[in-house]
């Protein structure tokens, strides 16, 4: 197991845990510090209050943003979870996602396939999206399981797809900052037209990328050394983490990917300005 997982999604957004058994989960593994990092969504932060020893919890986020015309992710860490700028972010956030959510449905309804936006939105600071639509489709039997959701109506060319509101990433990289945290892009590999990533490091680290997260399930070690490379190159943060949503046929990710304590020091340390 690693020391640090800085890449975990909860009940809160599209995670099949609460924080409160992500956190046991954690413990059990060996795992000394994790972030749950929400999509667009800070509902699951309660959990950094509470006392947990033997874990560092530190505050979370990812934000879906573009960068011309390609979707990038980025997390935001050590963020003030009490900042009102972010909270007004995140409601307007959370009604696009309902408003995208509502026209996926009457797409489906149109296929026979009726879900209810009542059932889907569990509370103010819900972050709701195409996950937990495809899980009411399975719950339903509409569909045999989550990734049939997905290849046969969800995903991008399919025919309930419908692309979600995404802010621009200066936008966001400002936001972290204001809230007193370290932007870091996510997942670099998953950047389609992975050619452009050194190019859009480069420009993002100019509006105040601190990090890059180096180690993901989705990168290969030829890409791990890559980024690697980059991250000193450009001097940014070096994070990591299972991208952990669940556990799937008793298969557990939490704890597989992420970080050594030096790494984790150097994010917890940094002086920010």
């Amino acid at each position: 197991m690693k020391y640090a997982d800085l890449h975990i999604h909860s009940s809160y957004s599209d995670g099949c845990l609460c924080p409160e058994e992500i956190v046991k989960m954690a413990k059990e593994r060996g795992v000394k510090c994790i972030s749950i990092t929400d999509h667009d969504t800070i509902a699951s932060q309660y959990i950094v209050k509470e006392r947990k020893s033997e874990l560092i919890v530190i505050p979370g986020i990812e934000f879906s943003t573009e960068y011309n015309d390609l979707e990038i992710h980025i997390l935001g860490y050590r963020i003030d979870i009490e900042n009102p700028k972010l909270s007004e972010a995140i409601y307007k956030l959370r009604d696009a996602r309902i408003e995208r959510a509502k026209d996926i449905i009457n797409i489906l309804k149109d296929k026979d396939i009726f879900i209810d936006i009542d059932d889907l939105i569990k509370d103010g600071d819900f972050s709701l999206g195409r996950g937990n639509i495809a899980k009411e489709m399975v719950k339903k039997g509409y569909v045999s399981n989550f990734k049939e959701a997905f290849t046969k109506y969800l995903m991008q060319g399919k025919i309930a797809y419908v692309q979600g509101k995404k802010q621009s990433y200066k936008e966001i990289i400002k936001l972290i900052e204001e809230c007193g945290g370290i932007a870091v892009l996510a997942h670099p590999g998953k950047i389609y037209r992975s050619i452009e990533v050194e190019k859009i490091i480069k420009e993002l680290k100019c509006y105040g990328l601190k990090g890059l997260e180096v180690y993901h399930p989705s990168h290969s070690k030829e890409q791990i050394n890559y980024f690697y490379n980059l991250s000193k190159k450009y001097k940014l943060l070096i994070t990591g983490g299972s991208d952990f949503h669940g556990v799937k046929n008793g298969d557990c990710s939490l704890g597989s990917q992420g970080i050594s304590e030096l790494l984790l020091d150097k994010i917890i340390n940094i002086k920010q300005k």
